[in-house]
């Protein structure tokens, strides 16, 4: 279709009328919104030469629908939707199906460098709607809603083919693309004919290095994280049994003072309090030792704006981690009124405390300057007791086992601030605790440094598109791409 022969009067019109040479599989009003139109003119028509997807990959199709009744714990992973997140897969989280199914789905094979994209669902032009499988031995296939693209190597650098498709430019292509009836839903020919802007392979290079470079930060993140549950591990037994679903079990009338649901009285839980108790290192939380604070956030109807102090929910965590790009804004005048007990520091110890219970994070200075929500718990240490260790042990088995007993409620979970404060938390030697709390502060940074790296591959390729990245300091080679020895310095001091 040519995008070169349409005059926009309105941004958001009542009423479209458009040529008939404008029309190709589809003629309706939502396919010719103006912010479409000229998305694909800039593409067809600007100065960086272009290509449809459907000639720059060896391999493109859909994957395969298993039966639900066969998920497992084990077996072959099935990649879904939602397993994509910000370019990388999350196979930690990702389902399992039998062995069987990988040469039973063989075009829903999966190899690594295949890039993933979400093509059915509300949710296929979200920024992580795309995403590249990791170097990996585990095997892995797709559902029925993600496609898999395998990428020529002599047309396009596949990682930056990664950028371009988590881009603005190319979300507004897929969104147009999409059937308005019903599920949204990319059909393949919609899929082969997406506009790519095919710049010239070192600035191909350049934005690609970019990408590659946050994914081996996300491996290296993976190893701190190992490694500081593996320390844990050392010097906190793991408990023998951590099963929480047990139907019958006696607990013992002393035990039942407190509290009379029989959820709370579970033998994991008794067993797991027990162990803490008889450590003589064990610490509760309001010991003054431990912690010089804790609060939990925000209990009003916040007043959202563009501007002000970012809002903390617990919709914002992803693993240890904060998306920064997705916390909302909160008015200046509501923020002072709140007072600095919301307020989030660097160093602050974060606990989600409803509904979604145990997620926590270490403020560091992204995200310092933050207001807490209801949701959320604060935890300011003493300097006897390292944040980060701190983080570590209420992130593994016995931290996660006591917060999930604590729990109230039937519709929505909740922990009360007095019942947080009872945490057992094993006070180690200070040097044993930063040793551990220094794995979990190199995994945050790599993370946070990877989320960076890939925001601005995908801001490189809107640059390019409109003609603002200087390409010519590129060619020349002024203008170099970071690399690990960028990100070691970044690290020095941590």
């Amino acid at each position: 279709m040519n995008t070169d022969i349409f005059k926009i009067l309105s941004e958001k019109p009542a009423a479209t009328i458009i040529s008939a040479a404008m029309i190709d599989r589809r003629m309706d009003a939502g396919c010719f919104q103006p912010i479409y139109l000229k998305n694909e003119s800039n593409l067809l028509n600007g100065s960086v030469p272009s290509a449809r997807l459907g000639s720059l990959y060896s391999k493109g199709n859909y994957g395969s629908l298993p039966d639900s009744v066969d998920y497992a714990t084990e077996g072959v992973a099935l990649i879904r939707g939602t397993d994509l997140q910000s370019m990388a897969v999350n196979l930690s989280e990702a389902v399992r199906v039998p062995d069987y199914y990988y040469d039973q789905f063989k075009k829903a094979q999966i190899t690594s460098g295949d890039i993933l994209m979400l093509v059915k669902g509300a949710s296929i032009d979200r920024p992580d709607s795309v995403a590249m499988f990791p170097e990996t031995d585990d095997k892995a296939i797709a559902n029925g809603s993600v496609f898999i693209i395998r990428a020529k190597g002599n047309k396009v650098n596949s990682k930056y083919l990664l950028a371009v498709m988590t881009s603005e430019s190319f979300l507004l292509q897929k969104r147009r693309g999409s059937s308005n009836t019903g599920a949204l839903y990319n059909d393949l020919d919609t899929i082969r004919s997406f506009i790519v802007p095919l710049p010239h392979a070192k600035i191909q290079d350049f934005i690609g290095q970019k990408v590659a470079l946050a994914e081996e930060c996300r491996i290296e993140a993976s190893k701190h994280k190992n490694l500081l549950f593996e320390k844990i591990s050392k010097y906190i037994d793991d408990p023998s049994s951590i099963e929480t679903n047990k139907i019958g079990y006696w607990a013992d009338e002393s035990l039942t003072s407190e509290r009379i649901d029989p959820m709370y009285y579970q033998p994991v839980y008794i067993s797991n309090v027990d162990y803490l108790s008889n450590r003589k290192d064990s610490r509760f939380l309001s010991d003054n030792k431990m912690c010089s604070l804790v609060t939990d956030g925000d209990h009003g109807n916040p007043v959202y704006s563009e501007k002000g102090p970012a809002y903390l929910r617990v919709t914002d965590f992803q693993g240890f981690n904060i998306q920064h790009k997705n916390m909302p804004r909160i008015d200046g005048e509501y923020a002072q009124k709140i007072g600095a007990r919301c307020y989030v520091k660097n160093g602050d110890v974060i606990v989600s405390i409803v509904g979604t219970i145990g997620l926590i994070t270490v403020i560091n200075d992204r995200s310092e300057g933050a207001i807490a929500s209801r949701g959320v718990a604060k935890i300011v240490t003493s300097p006897s007791l390292n944040p980060y260790y701190l983080a570590s042990y209420l992130a593994s088995i016995r931290g996660q086992l006591q917060l999930k007993q604590l729990c109230v409620g039937t519709v929505q979970k909740g922990i009360y601030l007095d019942s947080l404060k009872r945490v057992q938390v094993p006070l180690l030697d200070k040097l044993v605790q930063d040793e551990i709390g220094n794995h979990l502060k190199k995994h945050i940074s790599l993370i946070d440094i990877s989320s960076s790296l890939s925001e601005k591959a995908k801001s490189d390729v809107e640059a390019l598109i409109e003609g603002k990245l200087d390409t010519d300091a590129i060619m020349s080679g002024k203008l170099k791409a970071p690399t690990w020895e960028d990100i070691e310095k970044e690290l020095e001091g941590i």
